[in-house]
């Protein structure tokens, strides 16, 4: 009755039907102790238990089998994983790429386990890949940062060349010097994109400014 009465619904990995093996063990060694039962019982009860038995290890012989199907599976897919990651790590499309392996990196977590003589090598090399790709793009963006604060303070300075124009002067030399700033503005690349708006706003203020007395448009 307890062999009967154990829910095998509830194995659900390998330590669960480790367990249980133990219990049946230890059942069947205390099978053994008990002596007779009436001679007219006796083989009824035994095979009664011994089907009891047959039908768990039956059970527990499929869940392995199919447990090693799955670990096969998750194994291959994992593999392909890691392909796809090495395949992206030396791009330099940083958006994109990061995209990609976080959706990568999201469908890993989603594939069951492995067996545990490959699980480390596969996690090494799936995690060397994407660290690689990201060490590489947090170097190039603080690069690229540096550049943009030094183009932010270029292009403050011109700004502060416009306004320190001398209005005195003919209009055609004051316009001059509009448009040679002009050129030394556009010349100068990338700002910080939060700042970006808010300082040629500041640009076109002091440029019409200059304009507007001298009755020109600014285009």
């Amino acid at each position: 009755e307890q062999i009967e009465q154990m829910d095998l619904a509830a194995l659900t990995n390998y330590q669960a039907w480790n367990n249980a093996t133990q219990q049946i063990l230890d059942l069947q060694a205390a099978w053994k102790e008990i002596g007779f039962a009436p001679q007219k019982m006796n083989l009824k009860i035994f095979e009664r238990f011994r089907a009891a038995c047959d039908h768990f290890f039956v059970q527990k012989s499929e869940f392995f089998k199919e447990a090693k199907s799955t670990l096969a599976k998750n194994l291959e897919r994992k593999k392909e994983l890691c392909e796809q990651a090495e395949a992206l790590k030396d791009s330099e499309d940083w958006k994109a790429t990061a995209d990609k392996l976080a959706k990568i990196q999201k469908e890993w977590k989603e594939i069951g386990a492995v067996a545990q003589k490959h699980s480390e090598i596969l996690w090494k090399r799936f995690v060397s890949a994407c660290d690689y790709f990201f060490e590489r793009r947090n170097a190039a963006t603080s690069s690229q940062r540096n550049v943009e604060q030094e183009n932010l303070k270029l292009k403050r300075a011109v700004i502060e060349k416009i306004k320190s124009i001398d209005t005195t002067l003919p209009g055609s030399e004051q316009t001059k010097q509009l448009q040679s700033l002009a050129q030394e503005w556009n010349s100068i690349g990338f700002v910080p994109f939060k700042e970006k708006d808010k300082l040629y706003k500041e640009y076109r203020e002091a440029t019409n400014a200059i304009y507007y007395k001298l009755h020109t448009s600014a285009n």
